[in-house]
C-alpha cells in the first residue's frame, strides 16, 4: 500500500482512511449527504423556475447556488480524506456565496448594478497590469491602452465584507474571517498547519496536517451553514414552496450537532 508519506493523499492509504475518518464524524456527513440531494432537487427546480434572461438576478442566484453546491460536495470529498486547508478554504467559498446571495435577495436592483460595475473594474485591474508590462508591439498596446481608458476604475463592490453587513448572515462572517486566515492565505497561521511542535517545546517537525475529528467538525459545519442559508434565500426569493419543509428539517438537524 502506497503511503500518504510517499504520494500525499493522493496515496492508497489517503483512500483507505476515509471510511475511519467519516465515522468519527458520521452525522455531519450523513447530514451533508441529506442536504446535498436535497439541494441538487432545489437546483432542478430553481432551473425550471428561473429561466429568464442570463443578466437577470433570478439567474444570477441560480448560479451562485450552483456555485455554492459545487464548493459543498468538494469540501465533503477533501474532509473525508482529511485534507485541512483547501477543505476549508471552499467552505469559506460556501460562506462567500451565501453573502453574496443574501445580499442578491435583500436589494437585487442594487446588487445587480454592483455586480455589473464589478465585473468591470475587475477588467480594468487586469489591462492596467497587462499595460504595466511593458509589450513591445506598439499596436498591442494601442489597443490595450484604449481599452485601459474606456474601462471603470475603483475597488471590487462585491466583497464579502459589504455584502453581508447589517443583513441576517452577518454573524457567519466571523467564520469567514478565521478560515480566510486559518486556510485560504498563505499566512503564518495557516503554514502552521505543517508543523508538529513537541508539547515539552523541545522541539518541532514538518508534518502531513491530516485533520482530526473536530478539525473535520469543525469544517463541515460551517459549510452547512453556509450552504442552507443559500438553499433558504433561493427558495425563499424563487418562490419554491415545496422545499419549506425539507429546508427547514435540515436547518434544525444541524442546529442539534
Amino acid at each position: 500500500m502506497t503511503l500518504i508519506e510517499d504520494e500525499g493523499f493522493l496515496s492508497e492509504e489517503a483512500r483507505t482512511s476515509i471510511p475511519s475518518i467519516r465515522s468519527k464524524n458520521d452525522a455531519l456527513f450523513k447530514l451533508a449527504s441529506d442536504v446535498n440531494i436535497s439541494f441538487m432537487a432545489l437546483i432542478a427546480s430553481a432551473t425550471e423556475s428561473a429561466k429568464v434572461n442570463l443578466q437577470s438576478p433570478q439567474s444570477v442566484a441560480v448560479r451562485l447556488a450552483f456555485r455554492a453546491i459545487n464548493s459543498l460536495q468538494s469540501v465533503v470529498l477533501l474532509a473525508e480524506r482529511g485534507i485541512v486547508a483547501d477543505s476549508r478554504t471552499l467552505a469559506r467559498g460556501v460562506l462567500e456565496d451565501a453573502f453574496a446571495l443574501g445580499a442578491l435577495v435583500d436589494d437585487p436592483v442594487k446588487f445587480m448594478a454592483d455586480y455589473e460595475l464589478d465585473h468591470q473594474r475587475a477588467t480594468q485591474r487586469q489591462l492596467t497590469f497587462v499595460a504595466s508590462q511593458q509589450l513591445s508591439d506598439p499596436k498591442v498596446r494601442e489597443r490595450i491602452e484604449q481599452k485601459l481608458n474606456r474601462a471603470v476604475q475603483g475597488k471590487p463592490l462585491l466583497g464579502a465584507s459589504k455584502n453581508v453587513k447589517d443583513r441576517p448572515l452577518e454573524k457567519l462572517y466571523l467564520y469567514y474571517l478565521v478560515l480566510s486566515n486559518d486556510s485560504a492565505h498563505p499566512s503564518a497561521t495557516s503554514l502552521e498547519h505543517h508543523v508538529f511542535r513537541a508539547e515539552d517545546g523541545t522541539g518541532w517537525l514538518y508534518k502531513w496536517c491530516i485533520a482530526d475529528a473536530d478539525v473535520n467538525a469543525s469544517t463541515l459545519h460551517i459549510a452547512l451553514s453556509g450552504i442552507i442559508a443559500v438553499a433558504i434565500a433561493l427558495r425563499e426569493y424563487l418562490e419554491l414552496v415545496d422545499f419549506s419543509e425539507v429546508i427547514d428539517g435540515l436547518w434544525e438537524r444541524l442546529e442539534d450537532l
